[in-house]
């Protein structure tokens, strides 16, 4: 029996599964990392690597052999899978160091990290959870991550950990707000300097920003979650630009006010 059109569009997610994205591409274009499922009804995203020389195809990374599940994502990340129209699972963000040998990705609130360059698999980064956009220095010798609205950075060598940027009730550091996300398609809140010794990171502090409460009609047993979201004539979130340097000193970086918005 032919399978309809609808159903089609149903099972592959708008024809969007198996679809290589998220391209990177090495220095020297021996290699290209990206992101897809499996096959066109796989719903699980996983992480590749091309061999541009030979052609051939290496899986890096499959979050079914990793363990833990889609229930286990944290709130912001569920949030920012939702700002980017996100239509499989899996793992479907990484971010890698300058000379794509080595790539780091959340799943289920705990950080890997994989080496692009040898057929191993990919290892757990001890670091506390849930980290939410993990991402290696240049070097790939360090990963900066957020946790609790604080930025943080932690060596991949070693369980070493050190706060950046502590966040506080109702401001985070290294998150993009929602306007950013929504509006503006700006999903990041923080940048490695190219030498590794800095992170440029947003200031978000939504304490301004009306609160909503939405309750959940299948758990009406449930409190109401309370949602930040600044509708139309309302406050938005403030947000400014920090430069942390890792000896721990850092500036604000002056956008111009008013009159340049941050984003």
């Amino acid at each position: 029996m032919t399978e309809t059109f609808p159903r089609q569009e149903a099972r592959t997610r708008r024809f969007t599964l198996g679809v290589p994205r998220a391209f990177r591409v090495s220095p020297d274009g021996a290699r290209v990392s990206y992101l897809r499922t499996k096959g066109g009804g796989d719903p699980v995203t996983c992480l590749w690597v091309l061999d541009v020389g030979t052609g051939a195809e290496r899986l890096i990374a499959d979050p079914q052999a990793l363990g833990g599940d889609e229930q286990d994502l944290p709130p912001e990340e569920r949030a920012r899978r939702e700002r980017v129209r996100e239509q499989a699972g899996g793992i479907v963000a990484y971010a890698t160091d300058a000379d794509l040998t080595v790539a780091v990705f959340s799943w289920s609130g705990r950080v890997y990290a994989a080496d692009m360059a040898a057929d191993a698999d990919p290892r757990e980064v001890a670091v506390p959870g849930p980290a939410l956009d993990p991402r290696p220095d240049p070097a790939g010798k360090r990963l900066a991550y957020v946790r609790a609205g604080a930025l943080r950075v932690a060596s991949l060598a070693d369980p070493a950990d050190d706060q950046v940027l502590a966040g506080a009730t109702g401001v985070t550091f290294g998150l993009a707000e929602f306007i950013a996300a929504e509006e503006m398609g700006q999903t990041r809140g923080y940048w490695w300097s190219p030498d590794g010794s800095a992170l440029l990171a947003a200031r978000v502090d939504e304490t301004p920003v009306n609160r909503w409460h939405i309750a959940d009609p299948a758990n009406p047993d449930r409190p109401p979650a309370e949602v930040a979201y600044p509708a139309a004539g309302t406050p938005n979130a403030e947000v400014s630009v920090v430069l942390a340097r890792l000896d721990g000193s850092t500036v604000e970086v002056d956008t111009g006010g008013d009159a340049f918005p941050t984003w």
